[in-house]
This record gives structure tokens, sequence and C-alpha cells, in this order.
């Protein structure tokens, strides 16, 4: 069985840790939870799972290591929330910049702004919390109510794997949950490649790749005024130059026949994935996004090879790996798939 307490870490000498430090953050990699600790002559910095080929220093497991101390938002609560409602008091949220989305449980309705107040606590450089009701239809605009803190603050600037995602939270989402994936893609792109982004959102997956990759253009595609909006400021704010921004609805506005790799970054995109494959030169990758109950775990590579076969190309699927859980018993998977 393995042992969930071993975590991950990089052994540097103590005259490069500052540099290695600030990296580790710049990329998302830091494992803020933990102490960075010194051994002898080292520093051994807390790292996140995936990130171990990042860095070209010995990656040690910590058998033992130190944990931050936090504040514990159910002390923080203990007076204020009556005991029989106590284990719905949120384990976990999203912080966002300077924002917190946090969902709360229908029981814990009368004490919202207790919560909010909590968690502004724990985290006093944020300025507002919100609780997340999900997000609604093809334009993923979030649902959101107001906890505490200034209401009028909903824009703010993320930084994520090295690039600054500015958004408004009332307005577009943005998924804590696949960090890992876009940055898993942006290292798939070779140097001169052409990329068709289908569902952009704010550059969800374009940034990344523009920064971070050699592509040569990425088509980034958004049918929500708010994301595509936000898609514009990104650009700007990342200073690239080799995305193309498209405002449409990707069933249309497709180019065909000029990508090398097309990103499906929406899990409700199986009727576009005809559009994907159009947008191929003759041949190319595709990264499918799915949420898939786990009864029916293969139904994402299915898809994908009945319309490979529709559209008379050979498939090869290269990977099939989970993102993230989506809901109980349904989770968020991702298919790479080379067809020619």
């Amino acid at each position: 069985m393995r042992n969930k307490s071993i975590k991950k870490a990089i052994k540097v000498p103590k005259e490069e840790a500052e540099t290695v430090r600030k990296r580790a953050e710049a990329i998302g990699a830091k494992d803020k939870s933990r102490l960075i600790t010194v051994e002898g002559d080292y520093v051994l910095i807390p790292i996140l799972e995936g990130y171990e080929n990042e860095f070209d220093y010995e990656i040690v497991a910590q058998r033992n290591p130190l944990f931050a101390r936090e504040k514990d938002i159910d002390e923080i609560l203990k007076n204020m929330i009556p005991d029989e409602l106590r284990r719905f008091i949120p384990k976990s949220y999203k912080v966002i910049g300077e924002v917190i989305l946090v969902k709360l449980a229908n029981e814990l309705s009368d004490y919202g702004r207790e919560v909010g107040e909590a968690l502004l606590r724990i985290h006093p450089n944020c300025k507002s919390v919100w609780r997340d009701s999900g997000k609604e239809d093809m334009l993923r605009k979030p649902r959101l109510e107001f906890l505490a803190g200034d209401e009028s603050y909903t824009e703010t600037v993320k930084l994520e794997n090295g690039c600054y995602f500015k958004l408004d939270v009332k307005k577009v989402m943005f998924s804590t949950g696949n960090q890992f994936e876009k940055i898993r893609i942006a290292r798939l792109v070779q140097d001169g490649e052409v990329v068709v982004d289908m569902f952009a959102g704010i550059g969800y997956f374009s940034i990344p790749v523009a920064k971070l990759s050699g592509a040569r253009k990425i088509y980034s595609i958004e049918i929500n005024p708010d994301s595509y909006y936000y898609l514009l400021e990104n650009i700007r704010l990342n200073e690239v130059r080799n995305i193309v921004p498209v405002l449409g609805n990707a069933m249309h506005v497709t180019p065909e026949g000029i990508a090398d790799r097309v990103i499906m970054g929406h899990v409700f995109c199986e009727n576009f994935i005809e559009v994907a494959i159009r947008a191929l030169r003759d041949n190319g990758y595709i990264h499918y996004h799915e949420s898939v109950p786990l009864a029916v775990k293969a139904r994402p590579i299915k898809r994908l090879k009945d319309a490979a076969k529709k559209a008379g190309k050979k498939i090869e699927i290269e990977n099939f790996r989970k993102v993230k859980n989506y809901s109980p018993g349904v989770i968020h998977v991702v298919v790479d798939a080379y067809l020619s």
C-alpha cells in the first residue's frame, strides 16, 4: 500500500536554493503546505506530484515532512455554528488571486457570512469570498453568491505555471483542478506546430502553450464574449504574439486543414469531435476531454475511434488519463489521440 506521508522535494545546494524556490513558485510546483528544510549543505524544497521532471536536481522522498501550521477553520467557527452542523463546514475551497470561492452545503446557508469571514482570517491577503454553486450551460457562466469581504472585488489575477490569468470571477470560471494538465499539453507541443484550442476560455491552455512551447500559431476559439474579453487581456498581459483569437461557436468558426494539434478542453464537447478532425492536417493530435461515469470509462475512446472511422482516418490512442474527479462516480478524463 502506498505511504501517503511520503512527499517529494528537490535537493538543492544552499547557494542555488533561492533561484530554484522562485522558479518552483512561478510554475506552480512548490507545495505550500510543507516547509522548506535544511539538510547539511543542501536545502529541501517541497514540490507537488507531477513536477519531478521540471528540475535538473535530485528529487528525494520526505518520509516525515514538516507541514506549515495553518489556522483551522473548524477552530475559528466552533462558537459560531451549532455542533450538529459543524460536519458541513467546508474542508476545501479555491483561492483565485485575491478571491476565494467555496462550495457551501445547504445546511450552512444561514452561516455563509461566518464561513466567508473565517476564510478571510485564514487568507488575510484575499479581498472577497463567494459561494460557488457551479456554472451554467456551454458558456460556463459562474453562479456565485457573495459571502464576505468587499463585494465589488471580483476582478483578479491568478498566477499559474508562470502564466498570468486575469478574470472576473462573476463572469467567467477558472478551474484550479487541471493545473498539471495545462502544462502537460504545453510540454507536448513541438516547435513550429499550429494548434487549435477549440474552447479557449480566458486562455487556460492557449496561454501556457504560447509561453512555454515553440508553437508557431495558436487559434484560440471562444464563444462567451466575457471570456473572450479576458482572453484578449491575457494575451496582452503575458506579452504573447502567436495567438490568433477567434470569437464564435467552434462548431462554425473552427478553421479546417491547418492544425498539427487540436485541444478540446470542454468536458461536454462530444458533438465537436468531427469538427476537430476536420481542423487537422493529414496527420495530427487531438486532446479530447470528457466527463465520464466510471461505469462507462472507455466511452471517450470509443467516441474518438468511431469519429475517426467515419472520417476515414487511422487512429492511435497514445494516452488516456484521469484529470480529476468531477462528481461522485464521475471523472474528468483526457484522451491523447494521433490521427493519420
